[in-house]
C-alpha cells in the first residue's frame, strides 16, 4: 500500500507548485500573449473558479479577459487582457486601486454593459462603455470594475 501513496503523495505536491505556472492553465491565446511582459512578476491563480472572464471590458466589440493573479508577496489581483493592447492592466497583487493592493474577493462575474445602480455612499453610478468585472466579497461587499476610455475605476456596489 505504501509504494501506491508516495507516488500519488508526490504526483498532488507537484500539481500544487505548477498551478500558478501559465502553462498549466488552459487559457486563450491572447491571455498567454498578454502576459508575456510580466510573466516573472506575476502568477495566474487557480483559486476561484473560474480563473478568468471573457467579456468586451472597453467597449471596442473585441473580446477582453480578466484573469486572477499574484504577485511574490501573495497579494491578489486581476489582470485584464484588453484585445487593444498589448501589455494588461494590472489591478491589486501590489498595485493600488481604491486603496487596495490585495483584492482577496471570493467570486466574480462579468456584469453586462447596461445600468448601474446606485452604489452604497458613491457618487452618481458609472456609464459603462462596455461589460464590467463585478467582485465579490459574498458576506459583505460587492464592486464593479469598468473601463472609462483610458483606464480602470472602481464602483462601490454594496458593503
Amino acid at each position: 500500500m505504501r509504494l501506491f501513496v508516495i507516488p500519488a503523495l508526490l504526483l498532488l505536491v507537484g500539481t500544487a507548485v505548477a498551478a500558478d505556472d501559465v502553462s498549466a492553465f488552459n487559457i486563450p491565446d491572447a491571455v498567454a500573449t498578454c502576459l508575456k511582459p510580466v510573466r516573472g512578476q506575476y502568477k495566474i491563480s487557480g483559486r476561484i473558479n473560474p480563473f478568468y472572464l471573457r467579456g468586451d471590458f472597453d467597449g471596442d466589440g473585441r473580446p477582453d479577459y480578466a484573469v486572477l493573479i499574484t504577485n511574490s508577496k501573495g497579494e491578489r489581483g486581476v489582470a485584464i487582457c484588453r484585445a487593444a493592447s498589448r501589455a494588461p492592466e494590472l489591478i491589486g497583487a501590489g498595485v493600488v486601486l481604491n486603496k487596495l493592493t490585495d483584492f482577496d474577493f471570493d467570486a466574480w462575474m462579468v456584469f453586462p454593459k447596461g445600468s448601474v445602480e446606485r452604489g452604497v455612499g458613491e457618487g452618481a453610478p458609472p456609464k459603462l462603455l462596455g461589460d464590467a468585472v463585478s467582485i465579490i466579497w459574498s458576506e459583505s461587499a460587492s464592486a464593479l470594475l469598468y473601463w472609462d476610455g483610458r483606464k480602470f475605476h472602481w464602483y462601490q456596489q454594496g458593503d
